[in-house]
């Protein structure tokens, strides 16, 4: 049996209001073979189990693990010399750029999260349009980078079957097409259509990946599905993903109203909003995770409370990709839950989920005195059991209680505290204002140490880094040369397909200055 006693200052177990956490000074997680047994006073657990193992001290603040409920891939654009743009231009950058071997890619993933103190992560995974959506190749090479990392992972395909990178007022893929010059439209055609598969063909692969990989509930290795967007996805799609998600007992993560080209887009094709779209399709429910949800309606706010779907905000992606900002002081205000994630665009082109949630903090207050914003406590629990809830290991991670997953990180509280912090001042307060990446001492996962004093312990960072520069640090391909340029030819009659195509009537729900 493999014993271990998690100790801090201050362990906070888990939010139980809008301001409030419980919070034990002086106190310790006592875990066996990866099970939280029992949490409560340090010394009192100490005398209870003196051959268990301690990790920590009086000088760490102890929380549940940070959950990262929306990411994709494990480089950022800027890494590989994809400047970024508008959602619906960036898709065109990445054409062309270099190829890294994916177990790489996502094992640098996993080191980013496993030092800034996530420990759980959502990897909707696509091995990139104009190939297969769903390669069993490079599907195993991102589960085992996560697996060998030692983070917790739900693995859930991005798929989509129809207008992955166009869509908007003007129409989707097919009317852009109309747009192009003929030979320049049949090479484009011909490569977006290598993503595109029969349904059933996607939903059956999807299965399978079920079957060789789910380990469920409480597992470090779960299935989830995520079609990719309601615009990029037939109805039939959308309700095989569903079905597959019922019967797996999972949640289903898809992208929803991310821009303000797929709102309208919505109401060209569908007559209503893309979230209303879900709902008259009988594809909303508890189960279902919205992610982004920037560009939603009133309307739409009455349609997630009736179907207890909930949302993940990535407050950072919306920003670099010029997509907009969520409403989530409404989401929170409506009772719809909220989780974060990192969408691999991080503000500081990293996957720190502190930043992450101080960003959500901070961006989310109207200039009123009689605006009452979301709190720290509010963020935490995005950032933790409501993220551990969208992911689909809802119960079993999340928070520090008895029966769930030992999944932890360790925080150093000199930054928080030093040189002085008022003693009112909560340490959940201060975690969530103050702390980074950096502060993070202790990762842990299932009871497993899978960081420490800033060093993962299963994989060599050193080696991985000089793998990563050696497979990139060469000329393009032949292949991704041709790839480049036909992106080159086909950027800007992207941007001009967009151009002049929104409406000017559409008002914000958040407001910042006026004139």
């Amino acid at each position: 049996m493999n014993s271990l006693l998690v100790r801090g200052k201050y362990v906070i177990t888990k939010v139980v209001g809008r301001d409030d956490a419980e919070i034990i000074t002086d106190g310790a997680v006592y875990a066996e073979d990866g099970c939280i047994v029992e949490v409560g006073d340090y010394q009192s657990l100490r005398e209870k189990h003196p051959s268990a193992e301690v990790v920590g001290s009086s000088d760490h603040v102890v929380i549940p693990g940070l959950v990262n409920d929306h990411d994709h891939v494990g480089f950022s654009a800027i890494q590989l010399g994809v400047p970024h743009a508008p959602l619906e231009l960036s898709g065109i950058g990445r054409i062309g750029s270099r190829q890294l071997d994916p177990y790489l890619e996502h094992l640098h993933g996993a080191i980013d999260m496993l030092e800034t103190g996530t420990t759980t992560v959502q990897i909707m995974y696509t091995p990139g349009r104009g190939t297969a959506p769903i390669d069993e190749v490079s599907t195993d090479k991102v589960i085992r980078a996560y697996q060998d990392a030692g983070v917790r992972l739900s693995y859930a395909p991005n798929l989509q079957d129809q207008n992955s990178m166009i869509a908007g007022p003007r129409g989707g893929e097919k009317e852009f097409l109309g747009r192009l010059p003929a030979e320049l439209g049949r090479r484009f055609e011909a490569f977006m259509g290598k993503s595109y598969v029969p349904v059933d063909e996607m939903v059956g692969q999807s299965e399978d990946l079920f079957k060789k990989y789910n380990g469920g509930p409480g597992a470090r290795t779960i299935i989830n599905t995520s079609p990719t967007n309601v615009q990029r996805c037939s109805d039939d799609l959308l309700m095989g993903l569903k079905a597959l998600s019922e019967k797996y007992e999972t949640t289903s993560h898809i992208h929803l109203a991310e821009t303000v080209y797929q709102r309208l887009f919505g109401q060209r094709i569908y007559g209503t909003t893309p979230l209303q779209h879900l709902r008259d399709i009988g594809f909303l429910g508890s189960d279902v995770v919205c992610g982004h949800s920037v560009w939603v309606t009133d309307e739409d706010m009455e349609v997630f409370k009736e179907s207890g779907a909930a949302v993940c905000h990535n407050a950072s992606s919306n920003f670099r990709l010029l997509s907009g900002i969520a409403p989530v002081h409404r989401f929170v205000e409506e009772g719809i839950p909220v989780a974060i994630g990192t969408d691999d665009m991080g503000m500081n082109d990293d996957k720190d989920m502190f930043q992450e949630m101080r960003l959500a903090l901070k961006i989310h207050r109207l200039p009123m005195v009689e605006f009452d914003p979301i709190t720290p406590a509010q963020v935490f629990k995005m950032a933790t059991e409501n993220g551990a809830d969208a992911s689909g290991f809802g119960g079993h991670v999340g928070t520090l209680e008895a029966g769930r997953r030992a999944d932890m990180t360790l925080v150093r509280l000199a930054r928080l505290d030093q040189p002085y912090l008022n003693p009112d001042v909560s340490v959940l307060d201060a975690l969530v204002h103050r702390a980074r990446g950096v502060d993070v001492d202790v990762t842990i996962v299932d009871g497993e140490v899978v960081m420490r004093e800033g060093r993962v312990t299963r994989v060599n960072k050193a080696e991985v880094y000089s793998e990563i520069r050696a497979n990139l640090d060469r000329p393009l391909t032949e292949q991704e040369r041709e790839l480049e340029a036909m992106a080159q030819e086909v950027g800007p009659h992207l941007k001009a397909y967009y151009e002049g195509s929104v409406l000017e009537e559409l008002r914000p729900f958040s407001v910042y200055n006026a004139r």
